[in-house]
């Protein structure tokens, strides 16, 4: 198949060719190029569009259901997998619909993520690549508890990243500090010791397992950072009253080469702000200055949490925007930049001969106007085509929002602010 478009960009650094063409074949690029080079072959035209990469969600959870408005998915075990493997298919599709052809599912009970994985890759439809990571590593009674991944001691910690390893997760995910959607874990705190945690990480090295870790508080920012995990979830600078950045953690990030991944969504946007941490002007100048500190970050949405839908990661986009990152680097930590922290740069993340046809076309130029990255009009993924579906998802109302801040609040063990 070839399909051509009125522009091409093969990456994010990379020029637009006007008129242009990406042959596919098995599953492969075989050409990127002006159209007029392109080979021979049946000619899918798809008009005035750009057609880029696809997109990486670096953060999902597609067992949860982002309607519920509930945050009681970390604190009640699964009695019945059917339901939530039903619910995690479907949502994988959701992702398509938004451009998403590779998406790191970051927390679901074992084995399903690796489950709901290999279901996918074995589809004769279209569906996004997963990255699995099963339950997460925690405490007993820690953030996500219910999900099977708790582990006490240095020997408990090595035994989860061994059985793990056993179900073939493709990252494993730590909480390192309590969260706001599991009450009573304390985010602002670190949860693990030192030693839990180095222990963790070597011994996934040792397997060949990258890890990544939930931190929300400084405290477990930096633990995290001394025992060598490979990234950060959220870095949100946390403390028992608010949000506070430290340079010098940042400097570690960087000269250590951690991968953030700071999940911004809906709760984080302007015009939809309920983030539980602190007030927005913070969180926004906190990641501008992680940002400046010339951390790498990556798109992430934390899709699936309650008022978070899969349909919206633009939001992520949005938010990268206004902390000063050029439309490029935007569209470098959705393609590029996280194929290369996903271990995939050599598979995905740019128009390539001998890469995997994952890409979308999207209306006018993203390297102008990012908001055209809300509504592709075609998606490929691993060279299977899809239409992705106008989204039906109703917007959060404010009552809604505040419903749930002061929910996630008061499980943090704060007050609710009154108004």
């Amino acid at each position: 198949m070839i399909l051509t478009a009125a522009r091409l960009l093969t990456a994010d650094d990379a020029e637009i060719i006007p008129d242009g063409a990406v042959a596919v074949s098995g599953g492969v690029i075989t050409y990127a190029g002006p159209r007029a080079q392109a080979p021979d072959g049946p000619v899918r035209a798809l008009g005035d569009v750009t057609l880029l990469p696809g997109l990486f969600d670096c953060h999902v959870h597609l067992c949860m259901d982002p309607a519920a408005e509930r945050t009681d998915a970390n604190t009640a075990e699964v009695t019945d997998p059917a339901p939530i493997r039903a619910r995690m298919l479907d949502n994988a599709t959701r992702l398509l619909d938004a451009g998403i052809t590779t998406a790191r599912d970051l927390g679901a009970p074992a084995p399903l993520g690796t489950e709901v994985r290999d279901l996918l890759a074995a589809s004769a439809n279209a569906t996004p690549r997963i990255l699995a990571a099963n339950a997460p590593i925690t405490v007993p009674g820690g953030h996500a508890w219910a999900m099977g991944g708790a582990a006490e001691g240095v020997a408990g910690a090595v035994e989860q990243v061994r059985r793990h390893a056993a179900e073939r997760v493709d990252v494993i995910k730590v909480m390192t500090t309590g969260g706001f959607m599991t009450p009573g874990t304390g985010p602002a705190f670190a949860r693990f010791t030192l030693d839990e945690l180095t222990a963790l990480v070597e011994e996934a090295h040792r397997h060949g397992i990258t890890v990544t870790t939930h931190a929300l508080g400084v405290e477990g920012i930096e633990r995290a950072v001394r025992a060598g995990v490979d990234g950060i979830e959220h870095c949100g600078w946390v403390t028992e009253d608010g949000s506070r950045f430290d340079p010098d953690i940042a400097r570690q990030i960087v000269d250590g080469g951690v991968v953030v991944c700071p999940t911004m969504n809906a709760a984080c946007t302007a015009e939809t702000y309920f983030c539980p941490w602190d007030e927005r002007e913070h969180v926004i100048g906190n990641l501008r200055a992680l940002r400046a500190a010339g951390a790498t970050l990556v798109a992430g949405t934390d899709a699936g949490i309650p008022l978070v839908p899969f349909e919206d990661f633009a939001d992520c986009l949005t938010v990268f925007a206004e902390i000063g990152m050029t439309h490029r680097e935007v569209i470098a930590s959705a393609t590029s930049v996280a194929a290369e922290a996903c271990g995939l740069g050599g598979v995905t993340g740019r128009l390539r001969p001998g890469l995997a046809a994952d890409l979308i076309a999207v209306p006018g130029d993203p390297t102008r106007e990012l908001t055209v990255l809300r509504t592709p009009a075609f998606v490929m993924a691993r060279g299977l085509g899809h239409q992705p579906r106008p989204r039906q998802v109703p917007g959060s109302t404010a009552d809604a929002r505040r419903r749930l801040l002061t929910t996630l609040t008061t499980g943090a063990g704060r007050t609710p602010d009154p108004a």
